[in-house]
């Protein structure tokens, strides 16, 4: 007769399999000096490439009221702060022969103007020079085609006094400037300022930040949103 023993037979520990299963101290040590290595950094990456900061629904309020100016286009043609009355329009201070922010800030100048185009939207760009002596008409010209300016919506004004467009700058939008002297040239701040279409500076974001144009847009869009005053 054929006898079945039913007890349990005893095994060696599988060790491969334990080795898998159960990682050593030294190997946990590494995991872990890897991550605060890795995560910081990606922390960094992110922060670097402008992460989208969070959007809010808080109402705009108003910084300051933008004074009466009269400056020149490139065409010649005479601006005041009453031309761009009835729409939201975005000012900002550059200079053509300016070797530090102007060009990026122009870049990122154009790159909002692209995204206004989609959005069918009648919101008017204006980049003022801080340097009229040498930004003629002409030379705003050359330099609006090199952005590729639409000339229906992004404007670029000068004047005949430099101490009266710096005022302007201070006074009227709330910026820094300081004249060129013996070893530095024109120093000025490079911040995007949104005006209502009432001429009320509403908000001012940094142009440099990747994350500028993502803010401008939303700003604009409250104030689209906006209900009229009773």
């Amino acid at each position: 007769m054929l006898t079945v023993d039913n007890k349990p037979t005893s095994q060696p520990p599988d060790e491969s399999r334990e080795a898998v299963s159960a990682p050593s101290p030294r190997n946990n040590k590494l995991i872990v000096i890897g991550l605060a290595i890795i995560l910081p950094t990606l922390a960094f990456v992110w922060a670097w490439r402008g992460g989208p900061p969070p959007l809010d629904n808080t109402p705009l309020n108003i910084l300051a009221e933008v004074p009466d100016f009269s400056l020149i286009d490139s065409t010649g043609k005479t601006f005041t702060k009453d031309d761009f009355s009835g729409q939201p329009w975005v000012a900002n201070f550059i200079f053509t022969r300016c070797s530090g922010p102007c060009q990026e800030l122009s870049a990122r100048m154009r790159s909002l103007q692209y995204a206004l185009k989609e959005k069918a939207s009648d919101v008017k760009l204006v980049s003022i020079t801080i340097d009229p002596k040498y930004d003629t008409p002409a030379r705003l010209g050359v330099f609006a085609k090199r952005y590729n300016a639409d000339p229906g919506r992004w404007f670029f004004l000068t004047g005949d006094s430099q101490d009266e467009i710096h005022k302007l700058m201070r006074f009227g939008f709330m910026q820094t400037v300081m004249p060129a002297s013996e070893d530095e040239p024109i120093q000025h701040s490079n911040y995007m300022v949104i005006v209502d279409k009432d001429g009320k500076i509403r908000s001012v974001r940094d142009g440099m930040l990747p994350s500028s144009k993502r803010l401008i847009l939303h700003d604009l869009e409250k104030l689209r949103n906006e209900k009229p005053k009773a």
